[in-house]
């Protein structure tokens, strides 16, 4: 069986409790536009990983699943709004919330998939203090993404960004919530809080090699792959950890070149000589090791647990992070 069958398979009780949390009500409008994009589709990678990590560590996958579908429902909240903000018109290849429902209604469909979180989260199957535990950590866990979101707003405004606050830019922005996936389903398995938060910060580090595989996918990739328009990032001027690599490493002439592309309303031609000097600059070469670096440091952490069908996913999961679309 191909690995995206095995997610899709491990998915199918996330899509079913979605389907069930995000049931039309009124108003009607209000309700649409909340269940538009997690019903969309999407690769459930967080609420995958929480499911198997809990099965990796002895426990009963079954009792994850509202926390699974609350970490889903989180990573989806963060997409309508991202979408508003960054004023991209598709995601999973559909259209995005406020193009359909307007920018005010898909506000408010963010803000009430928050919600629906909290209560998914009280629906778990384990006693009040994991339960507590998970709220608090999940809770923390959103402020963090603001804050990382912030931070990604503000780079918009500087000509380079230090490699260094990039990372951990997209360390709260995206790979927090991988870690989170990892520490609750850790936790809902029954395992100590020492080993969730060593499972946590494994997962962590597997989602910055994620952000950075992304990255380099937005520049390299095709729309069809993913889901949206290619170059999307430079377009938008977006120091990602690619565009940071390569003003460090190009020669002056495709540095100003590069910025010029960055802080203008690109051209499709203009994107496609920004990735020819990402590539020149050996930008691309340097982002592809990273996001492998942190997969093997991923394989490391797992190697310390017996081999079994959930850790074989585990693996095959991780990889899938950092090298799909490839």
């Amino acid at each position: 069986m191909s690995l995206k069958k095995k997610i899709a398979t491990k998915a199918e009780p996330i899509d079913k409790a979605l389907r069930e949390y995000l049931k039309i009500r009124e108003p009607k409008k209000l309700y649409d536009a909340t269940a538009h994009i997690p019903l969309a589709g999407g690769k459930r990678l967080r609420p995958v990983m929480a499911l198997i990590t809990c099965e990796m560590v002895g426990g009963d996958s079954e009792k994850a699943i509202p926390f699974a579908t609350a970490l889903e429902t989180i990573h989806n909240f963060t997409l309508v709004h991202d979408d508003v903000m960054d004023d991209d018109d598709l995601r999973h290849g559909v259209d995005a919330c406020h193009t359909i429902y307007g920018l005010s209604t898909a506000i408010l469909a963010g803000d009430t998939l928050f919600a629906y979180a909290f209560e998914m989260i009280t629906d778990c199957d384990v006693e009040d203090g994991i339960k507590a535990d998970l709220v608090k950590n999940v809770a923390y866990v959103v402020r963090k993404i603001a804050e990382g979101q912030q931070m990604d707003i503000n780079f918009e405004e500087e000509e380079t960004v230090d490699a260094k606050e990039y990372l951990e830019m997209i360390r709260l922005k995206t790979s927090i919530l991988f870690g989170a996936a990892a520490y609750g389903g850790a936790k809902i398995g029954g395992t100590s809080e020492k080993e969730a938060r060593k499972l946590e910060e494994m997962a962590t580090n597997v989602g910055l090699g994620f952000q950075i595989w992304d990255d380099y996918l937005d520049a390299t990739a095709s729309e069809e792959i993913l889901g949206k328009p290619s170059g999307s990032d430079i377009q938008q001027g977006k120091r990602t950890l690619l565009v940071i690599e390569a003003l460090n490493r190009a020669k002056e002439n495709d540095r100003k070149r590069l910025i010029d592309i960055l802080d203008s309303k690109s051209t499709d031609k203009e994107i496609e000589e920004a990735v020819n000097i990402m590539d020149r600059s050996g930008a691309l070469k340097e982002c592809h090791k990273q996001a492998n670096m942190y997969l093997e440091g991923a394989r490391k952490t797992l190697s310390d647990y017996p081999q079994s069908e959930a850790r074989e996913l585990f693996e095959e999961l991780l990889e899938y992070m950092v090298t799909r679309g490839h």
